[in-house]
């Protein structure tokens, strides 16, 4: 009977260590407890796939939110605090007393205490949403599957977590059903006008999601992540769409000013025929709604 008590014993620990246990960008991390009680987010994404997720009261803090201005202002993002306008400073951060901080891109975690390590030291746990992990594959719409499953875990909320994948896929189903793959139409997505026309090419997210939607992105030949192109080169490729990217620090409408008004760019077939869509920053990266997004730009395209 001890043996066996001991046995049982051992099962229980061992089924508690493999809870507090997930693996993220191909490492073995700890969390101190399930539940986590006090989450941070890190990126407007991160904290959509937390929300979906129905971490509730937990959320106690979201960071850096690219394209909804109004919660800027009001300091809440779905009745989350904003601690801070971009990437919070780690005292700001260590006030919210975390223990566990997921961030959208890898840029969410600094150096020193506020590394991935660093964090961890002192007994934070943290989790990278899998599409921004170093040297990741271009299964997008696999990493979030896998965001979902393991923070669905983390959270206790498996069943949610397996609703919204299903919901996910059924999108994708959808939006491709109304493909026309025999002439997708040809898009070039501009993220910021910033310091030049930037764009994504073949490792970017958005050929995927454009690819889904029964299109093509006129730069997945060049297998890059970010690609800048010129207004001349551009003009010579002359898509039949232009995706806008609206954020806070990159607006489509001054994205749409500088189209219409450049002596180049105002020559753009898809300019002259306003065949140009704004889509918010958040719906161009890999998030719990991606499916979504994909049929509705699936039927957008149908139209034009």
């Amino acid at each position: 009977m001890k043996r066996l008590g001991g046995f049982a014993i051992a099962l229980v620990c061992s089924a508690s260590a493999l809870a507090d246990s997930y693996r993220n960008c191909q490492q073995e991390w700890h969390l101190p407890h399930t539940p986590p009680a006090r989450i941070v987010a890190l990126n407007q994404h991160a904290a959509d796939m937390l929300l979906a997720l129905e971490a509730g009261p937990a959320l106690v803090g979201v960071a850096y939110l690219d394209d909804n201005g109004a919660a800027h202002k009001q300091s809440t993002y779905f009745a989350v605090p904003v601690i801070a306008p971009r990437y919070p400073a780690s005292e700001v951060l260590y006030e919210q007393q975390p223990d566990l901080v997921v961030g959208g891109f890898a840029t969410a975690f600094g150096s020193g205490i506020t590394s991935r390590s660093g964090l961890a030291g002192n007994g934070v746990a943290s989790y990278l949403l899998e599409s921004a992990c170093a040297g990741h594959s271009l299964d997008y719409f696999g990493h979030i599957r896998n965001d979902l499953l393991t923070l669905g875990k983390l959270l206790r909320k498996p069943q949610r977590a397996r609703e919204l994948i299903d919901a996910l896929d059924a999108d994708l189903a959808s939006a491709q059903a109304l493909a026309k793959p025999a002439k997708p139409l040809s898009v070039f997505y501009l993220d910021s006008e910033v310091n030049g026309l930037d764009s994504e090419g073949r490792q970017g997210f958005v050929t995927t999601l454009l690819a889904a939607a029964g299109a093509h992105n006129i730069l997945a030949g060049i297998n890059q992540y970010r690609v800048t192109v010129s207004s001349e080169t551009l003009l010579m490729s002359d898509p039949d769409v232009i995706l806008l990217a609206d954020a806070v620090w990159s607006p489509a409408s001054r994205k749409r000013q500088l189209l219409t008004r450049d002596p180049v760019l105002s020559r753009l077939r898809a300019v002259r025929e306003n065949r140009m869509i704004d889509i918010p920053f958040t719906h161009l990266v890999p998030t719990v709604g991606s499916g979504k997004v994909v049929l509705e730009l699936a039927h957008e395209l149908n139209t034009l």
